[in-house]
């Protein structure tokens, strides 16, 4: 790789707002580490404590390091100060520590560098503070009635389960929003993005930032990491995983008698640059990145234990990249947390990749190492923040801080890695190598591995001639999709061909009451998806429905397994795994149940309703009951957005990074964009892509309701004038990548090509005409080379009216060549998923050579379509085309609550390489030529 400059930095850790205060606090050797209170937990923390693991619906552990005493200061964004105001942790604490990088850089003033950076913001999917304040009332306001009729008092009110707090709507979108907001906020490209790597999500953000640069797509990357996840949440969490360490155990980093992990809280963000270009511009340099090495551990034991043939592949992979030798190394900043299994496996990888030989001179170049987990705790997404500062800081330094409370040291299995390499008091920088250089390990739940070298900024590193990167087309090798009524690819195909709408009522008991609820006044019409089927041996899962992972990832399982089954590729293959997604609001239920005991129990003391013992916990049990039974550990895995991505590595065995990608609506194409890069870049032989949204439960329905009315019209493409909202729609889909080159030498069927994906910031006539335009440019194509345009359409007035503006704009002068549709019309709205249900439309018609009818279509709103640039088609028909167009070309329109616009260009296969229709995809009629 080339090199990458680091010109800014900052943080908000544990007892330290700024790197200064971070860097003393670890000189003097500070434990950052408190009791939680009730202000971090938003309950009383006695409530829910035990003193012992194993407790249903309690913590065993309230300790790690929070943030506390921080505010943030709303002014100088480009956001009113009263929104800003209104958004939660997940966004104040990465808005607060961009904002700061980019002062420290020199840039946050200079809005047109501002204009070509980027963001990529690790972030957990799990849910906050602000986010129960807005879904917990739900549960409230469902449960009250049902309490009511138990106690047979109409006057008995349950109480909150915390003091009311007025929160904006946008915490809701937990997963994707806030890299947004970042970009929003100070002014930055159409490039933002969160991702999901569980505790390695630090090192991925900053590993794409610099994949952006690399491929020229940015010129500065803001790269960072917020761990803002609800504290009560993330305690019983890792109560459940018995993680924590037992009274009067404690966490201690690579000390043998460390009991588990201290989970915390914390921020980071670094600005990036291609380094030729800081030194170009006289940029303050802190450090430079030159090694990167990412892996997934594939097939192992269980998702939630390491394995060292992943984390080795995570250093082999670095210094491949890198001009740096691992002799090269002074010191290691390791992962290790504090639990016992994870500590010394990491020891054994690096015994196995750092101390193989076993001669004189390579013992003298054996590396130190430490652990900054023994000052902050676990800063989980973040915290390879916490490590990465502590190593820039220490090379600009020349001084290595202490890993604290390391008492009984753990060496490595044959003691590679023995107890003086591990720095217990605060060290000069060792003089072994004329440059100082280190390297930093992150090993998150689910095998996500990676392993970043950094050097001093000083003096010249060594480089790489850099090499152009050929944007070259990229191949739909595999498909699958089960979305509403279509199990699989060929209902799906049938779906678009024949016209078919699944939408229907709320199937039975699927809501439990929620349906209701007095904002829903007619009953629910949506394209649900009621079942699928899958074989849980195959999944290695548990059958028993009480340890079932949630709908969402089982899904997520599902199809993608049938998409790859498809291809050519085997068990084992360098293969990333990227799944659009955002958080499934449904696991607020798991604090709801939790928090209705104290609940209950308040507000029958303030009723004056006196009940038995027996009574009581009857009528707690059967509340709870009614909301989430009971959560055992296999289910609370599945909460875990990232394992989604990691459990399709580990049933493939393949070894590439994975992880989840979040930009609301437009996640699917931020993957795209993705595969793009690392296709260009060899880092992988394919890339898998899956969307999943459940967009249809309770939770995303009510919220949306609120902003974003349901259609209470005729349900067709929105554009009809009998349209008058968005309909639900639930599923999910796959596509399989790989480079057009390489899918034709490994001789795959090829349902499409992927020439471009587009962005533009803003929602706006001029922000989809001109994400159009960039990708009809990328393409080398023009307007009148496009047969089918797929539309967003998602029933929004302000969306609709702003996507047929700039792109009827975009078309003015042609006489109806375009047929414009959109799936919605038969599916509804995915969200997170509906760029894939497009996606996978557009490819088949490409692959079937044929024009999709828009089912139920009478006659546009004239202020959407009222002049002649395009034609709806009601029925389907063969897509014929004139004959100086060569092939066939489709394009799909997007735009997303990440206040972006996107475009994406497909292409037909070469006919060789187009799949052949095999009998099984066939409908139950079939035209086919016979030549005589």
């Amino acid at each position: 790789m080339q090199p990458i400059a680091v010109i800014g930095l900052s943080c908000l850790f544990p007892e330290a707002n700024t790197p200064a205060q971070y860097w003393e606090n670890l000189l003097q050797e500070k434990d950052s580490c408190t009791s939680a209170t009730k202000s971090n937990l938003d309950a009383e923390p006695s409530r829910f404590y035990a003193e012992k693991k194993g407790i249903p619906d309690k913590f065993y552990c309230a300790r790690g390091g929070y943030i506390r005493d921080f505010s943030l200061d709303p002014e100088g964004f480009l956001l009113p100060p009263e929104s800003i105001e209104k958004l939660g942790e997940t966004f104040q604490w990465p808005l607060h520590v961009a904002r700061e990088a980019l002062r420290d850089s020199g840039y946050f003033e200079n809005s047109e560098i501002l204009k070509q950076c980027g963001v990529v913001l690790g972030n957990l999917s799990f849910p906050t503070k602000a986010s129960n304040h807005l879904l917990l009332p739900l549960y409230r306001k469902a449960l009250e009635p049902l309490l009511n009729k138990a106690l047979n008092r109409p006057d008995f009110k349950l109480n909150s389960f915390a003091q009311d707090k007025k929160y904006a709507q946008e915490n809701s979108h937990i997963s994707g929003l806030p890299a947004s907001i970042v970009a929003q906020a100070l002014g930055l490209s159409a490039h933002s993005l969160a991702l999901d790597a569980a505790c390695a999500s630090s090192l991925y953000a900053v590993a794409l930032a610099c994949h952006y640069l690399q491929t020229k797509k940015t010129d500065l990357m803001l790269a960072g990491a917020v761990s803002a996840a609800d504290p009560f949440f993330v305690n019983m969490g890792f109560s459940i995983f018995h993680a924590y360490p037992e009274h009067p155990e404690t966490s201690n980093p690579l000390d043998n008698n460390s009991g588990g992990l201290f989970a915390s809280q914390g921020a980071g963000m670094f600005v990036l640059k291609r380094l030729g270009d800081a030194e170009r511009d006289g940029d303050r340099i802190h450090a430079v990145i030159s090694g990167i090495g990412l892996s997934n551990d594939g097939r192992g034991q269980f998702v939630l234990s390491p394995n060292s043939k992943g984390q080795i592949l995570a250093y082999e992979r670095a210094y491949a990249s890198s001009q740096i030798s691992s002799t090269d190394i002074d010191y290691i900043e390791c992962h290790a947390t504090g639990t016992p299994l994870g500590d010394k496996v990491e020891l054994d990888s690096m015994e196995l990749f750092f101390a193989a030989a076993d001669s004189p001179e390579e013992k003298k170049t054996k590396p130190l190492i430490g652990s900054v987990k023994s000052n902050l705790g676990h800063m989980l997404t973040a915290a390879g923040m916490g490590g990465m500062t502590k190593v820039i800081l220490a090379l600009q330094n020349g001084i290595i801080p202490a890993t604290i409370g390391v008492e009984n040291v753990m060496t490595s299995k044959n003691d590679g890695v023995s107890a003086n390499q591990i720095v217990r008091q605060a060290t000069d920088w060792p003089h072994k190598n004329p440059k100082r250089s280190a390297a930093v390990s992150a090993f998150g739940f689910g095998g996500t591995n990676a392993h970043l070298i950094f050097e001093a900024a000083n003096g010249k590193p060594k480089r790489r001639k850099a090499k152009q990167m050929q944007q070259s087309a990229i191949a739909i090798v595999g498909m699958e999709a089960i979305f509403g009524g279509c199990n699989g690819l060929h209902e799906f195909y049938q779906t678009i061909y024949d016209s078919k709408q699944h939408f229907r009522t709320l199937p039975p008991e699927r809501w439990k009451g929620f349906e209701l609820h007095p904002e829903l006044s007619e009953a629910t019409q949506g394209a649900w998806l009621e079942s699928f089927e899958m074989d849980f041996l195959r999944f290695k899962l548990q059958p028993n429905p009480k340890e079932r992972l949630i709908p969402q990832q089982l899904l997520t399982l599902e199809v993608t397994d049938r998409a790859l089954k498809k291809t050519n590729l085997r068990e084992g293959q360098n293969v990333a795994v990227l799944v659009a997604m955002e958080t499934e609001l449904e696991i607020h239920r798991f604090r709801g149940r939790v928090n209705l005991a104290s609940q209950i129990e308040d507000s029958l003391k303030e009723t004056g309703i006196i009940l038995s013992d027996e009574e009581r916990t009857n009528l707690i049990s059967a509340a709870r009951n009614s909301l989430l039974e009971e959560v055992p550990i296999n289910r609370f895995t599945s909460f875990i957005g990232n394992i989604m991505a990691a459990r399709i590595s580990s049933l493939w065995d393949f070894s590439g990074p994975a992880m989840t990608i979040s930009s609301e609506e437009n996640s699917v194409f931020r993957a795209l964009e993705i595969a793009q890069m690392l296709l260009a870049e060899n880092t992988v032989e394919a890339v898998v892509i899956t969307a999943v949204d459940l967009a249809g439960s309770p939770e995303q329905v009510l919220l949306r309701n609120r902003n974003f009315p349901l259609n209470s019209g005729k349900s067709t493409l929105s554009f009809d004038r009998d349209v008058n909202g968005w309909m639900i729609g639930e599923g999910a889909g796959t596509l399989v990548l790989k480079s057009l080159e390489n899918a034709k030498t490994d001789r795959e069927q090829i349902y499409a090509t992927l020439d471009s994906v587009a962005f533009s910031n803003g929602i706006s006539a001029k922000s989809v005409e001109d994400a159009a335009r960039q990708a009809l440019k990328k393409a080398k194509l023009k307007t009148q080379e496009i047969g089918i345009l797929e539309v967003f359409g998602s029933g929004n007035e302000i969306e609709d009216k702003a996507e047929m503006s700039g792109l009827s704009k975009l078309y003015s002068g042609q006489n109806s060549t375009c047929a414009i549709g959109g799936i919605k019309a038969n599916l509804g709205h995915t969200f997170a998923a509906s760029g894939m249900a497009s996606l996978i439309k557009a490819a088949l018609c490409l692959h079937h050579r044929f024009i999709p009818g828009v089912p139920e279509w009478m006659s546009p709103k004239t202020e959407l379509l009222s002049g002649n640039e395009f034609y709806v088609p009601v029925e389907s028909r063969p897509w014929l085309i004139q004959p100086d167009i060569p092939k066939r070309h489709a394009a799909i329109s997007g735009l997303g609550q990440d206040n972006v616009c996107s475009h994406v260009i497909l292409s037909e296969a070469q006919a060789e390489l187009r799949p052949k229709l095999e009998i099984a995809e066939s409908g139950d009629l079939s035209l086919f030529p016979v030549m005589g």
